[in-house]
């Protein structure tokens, strides 16, 4: 099946990880001083990263009551495995609504060598269509700097 059923999209850069430790991302300009597209499983990973860090019910405005995680909730939550068990179950959760997704292989989270209120969160997904595993790799905050 062709990378097309994945879709394209603008090309964000989260800068310094600024979804990741912040909100907003910022477009990627390439050399050429042009906006990029990102399409096929790359951008199926990027719409994966974007799902899981909006807040859940955010865009309901816009018609999505759904779309997002719960990953907000654990912000203040102490770097440990019981949050680790949460940070799982709420990826799972929201992996489970993005219809390009065909089944989720693994999710894996472990602290974030050099910050002690970070963790690591390692998702591998099967993609509709495909047989060959996706991985996507985040740090996740569990503090507001």
């Amino acid at each position: 099946m062709p990378d097309s059923i994945y879709g394209s999209d603008i090309k964000l850069r989260m800068g310094q990880y600024a979804g990741f430790y912040g909100i907003g991302a910022d477009l990627y300009v390439n050399r050429r001083g042009d906006v990029d597209i990102v399409s096929g499983r790359e951008n199926l990973g990027q719409a994966i990263i974007h799902r899981l860090l909006t807040r859940q019910g955010e865009l309901e405005e816009l018609g999505y009551p759904e779309y997002g995680s719960n990953l907000h909730e654990l912000i203040g939550s102490p770097n440990n495995l019981k949050t680790w068990n949460l940070v799982k179950l709420y990826v799972n959760q929201c992996l489970s609504q993005e219809v390009r997704v065909e089944k989720v292989e693994s999710i894996d989270v472990m602290p974030h060598g050099s910050d002690p209120h970070a963790v690591v969160v390692e998702v591998a997904i099967v993609p509709i269509g495909s047989e060959t595993p996706l991985g996507i790799s985040f740090p996740y905050n569990l503090e507001v700097e």
